[in-house]
């Protein structure tokens, strides 16, 4: 038997959430994946940014609040990965070590989610620019030409919402 403690899975992507174009965490997750009390949290949050530079704490924490399930309005925060790290560097042993390497693979991963969700629709952007053009072009020439433009009109409408669609929909519908 090894004398090792035995260190749980998480799901990153249940420690990350997408929000207003970042990626964030709150103190309710970090307490719950760490273990920990969240008033204790709260407190190491305070603390932490009470030392840190203004800046970077309006940069990196932003309080607001949840209703628990007694129905009562509670504080929390969300933070960004640098406010997270932040916080979280003193917390120590095997798990904890791992709950942070996760963490930072969580948040590398949603990171890399909304580059490439970016990439995606500016390509998709790009070429309905360019068969717009094109259609533009068409009306243009000749009517014979100019009928078939009016007819793509509404095809290219169509794909327009689809592309725009590209960059409004959430990475995880299900999760809170």
């Amino acid at each position: 038997m090894s004398n090792h403690a035995v260190i749980p899975a998480y799901d990153f992507r249940e420690m990350v959430m997408s929000a207003s174009g970042k990626v964030l965490t709150n103190s309710i997750k970090v307490a719950r994946f760490f273990g920990k009390d969240h008033k204790n949290v709260l407190r190491k949050i305070r603390k932490t940014i009470s030392e840190c530079p203004d800046n970077f704490a309006q940069l990196n924490f932003e309080p607001t609040d949840f209703i628990d399930k007694n129905g009562d309005v509670q504080p929390m925060f969300n933070m960004t990965k640098d406010g997270y790290m932040l916080v979280v560097m003193g917390f120590t042993g095997r798990a904890a070590m791992q709950i942070k390497i996760t963490y930072i693979q969580a948040f590398n991963w949603m990171t890399d989610q909304l580059q490439h969700r970016q990439l995606v629709g500016e390509k998709a952007m790009h070429r309905l620019v360019s068969k717009e053009t094109r259609s533009k072009l068409k009306g243009t020439i000749g009517s014979r030409l100019m009928n078939e433009r009016r007819k793509e009109i509404s095809v290219l409408r169509e794909e327009e919402k689809q592309v725009m669609a590209l960059n409004c929909q959430p990475l995880f519908p299900s999760l809170s």
